[in-house]
């Protein structure tokens, strides 16, 4: 799920420390985050973050400020996005994915009077506001690196995140209360946003002892998973066009892929996809339950619904809709050679934005040919789609 955050976070930032004058000539000592509209994020020698208006400083600071880059966003987003794997187009498809050697989880900070608890992996930093017990640290640790090292292998042009300081940020609440007072959506398991993944420990299979939160090993992690993808996609892949069913279908395509301590065995027939769209779940993370005859809107209306709409009472099935769509053009068009993707994708990163994106999907043919196609392979795998039914 992507939201954009109103809350601001408990996290050290990057920054840059200076004397600022407000309006009224008050001076105070803080840290330069970033420009977000027309407000500045500023943050506290003692760590608190805040956001003052740009027009309530002087007009020095004002000056200064403008000089500075955008923030990109998780929705309206600005400014220049990570470096996508240009590269990784055109590689097979992986068959598994294993890390090479054992990974370590480091402790960095465990103060409970601040409640401020940091531990990092060598690509992660996680934030929480309760203490985190070895095992479970030992199994983000892992998942968080094997995740990763999935997302980069696919020939999907997929980037390394927004890193700061070399790792990327996960932000890990105890209740849901302090999840949803950060600015988690209410209703959510997890989300993404600016950057950061931010999940409420509970939804993430960790259950609170005596000595910490400890892992549960009868709780299935896509949630997280699912989150991690989104904090690996390109800008240029979270924009009309691609924004809802390609986000989305990526992120549960992931998410759902069979995995065990750190190896992923990505499912190119689809078997894996069916019984998570059309049942319960089947033994694996909750499935989307829509049954194996699907009534779905025009391919044209889905591709391009507004991410508002996708996300909203009907996410559901939106979600499971847009996850057999991506499977299609990662496996089952084209021989499973993945162009018309590759194309889509590669034109996402060169600015189309829209229906203009969405053409290489067609492949020179029509909406109703490309709805008859995905249609055809879905029904040899047992999934009836009626698009306009």
């Amino acid at each position: 799920m992507l939201v954009l955050v109103g809350g601001l976070l408990a996290v050290d930032l990057p920054a840059d420390a200076r004397t600022w004058t407000n309006t009224l000539g008050r001076t105070f000592e803080a840290d330069f985050v970033r420009l977000d509209g027309s407000n500045v994020i500023l943050v506290l020698a003692n760590g608190r973050v805040f956001a003052t208006p740009l027009a309530e400083l002087s007009a020095g600071d004002q000056s200064v400020l403008r000089g500075a880059p955008p923030v990109a966003l998780a929705s309206g987003r600005t400014g220049a996005a990570p470096a996508a794997g240009v590269a990784h187009f055109g590689r097979s498809w992986p068959q598994e994915i294993r890390l090479p050697g054992p990974v370590v989880c480091k402790v960095i900070a465990e103060d409970s009077k601040t409640r401020r608890f940091v531990y990092e992996s060598p690509g992660y930093r996680f934030t929480c506001d309760a203490r985190v017990t070895d095992d479970a640290l030992r199994n983000f640790a892992v998942m968080f690196e094997a995740t990763r090292a999935y997302a980069l292998s696919l020939p999907l042009g997929l980037g390394g995140g927004r890193e700061r300081q070399g790792k990327l940020d996960i932000l890990l609440f105890g209740s849901m209360a302090e999840y949803v007072r950060a600015g988690g959506a209410p209703n959510s398991a997890g989300c993404f946003s600016r950057g950061v993944v931010l999940a409420p420990m509970a939804s993430l299979g960790l259950r609170e002892g005596g000595t910490g939160f400890s892992l549960d090993s009868h709780r299935y992690n896509n949630v997280l998973i699912h989150e991690l993808v989104h904090q690996l996609t390109p800008d240029a892949y979270m924009e009309p066009g691609a924004l809802g069913w390609f986000s989305e279908g990526l992120a549960e395509y992931i998410a759902i892929t069979p995995y065990n301590w750190g190896y992923f065995q990505p499912d190119s027939h689809g078997n894996v996809v069916k019984t998570y769209v059309t049942t319960q779940g089947g033994g694996g993370p909750a499935g989307r339950a829509l049954g194996t005859r699907i009534m779905a809107p025009r391919l044209k209306d889905f591709l391009l619904l507004p991410y508002g709409q996708f996300s909203g009472p009907r996410a559901n099935f939106n979600y499971g809709l847009g996850l057999l769509v991506a499977h299609y053009f990662f496996h089952l068009e084209g021989g499973g050679q993945a162009l018309r993707i590759t194309r889509f994708l590669q034109g996402l990163q060169a600015g189309q934005r829209g229906e203009a994106a969405l053409q290489p999907l067609l492949g020179g043919g029509s909406y109703e040919k490309l709805e008859a196609d995905i249609t055809a392979a879905w029904a040899r795998l047992g999934v009836e789609i009626h698009f306009g039914g």
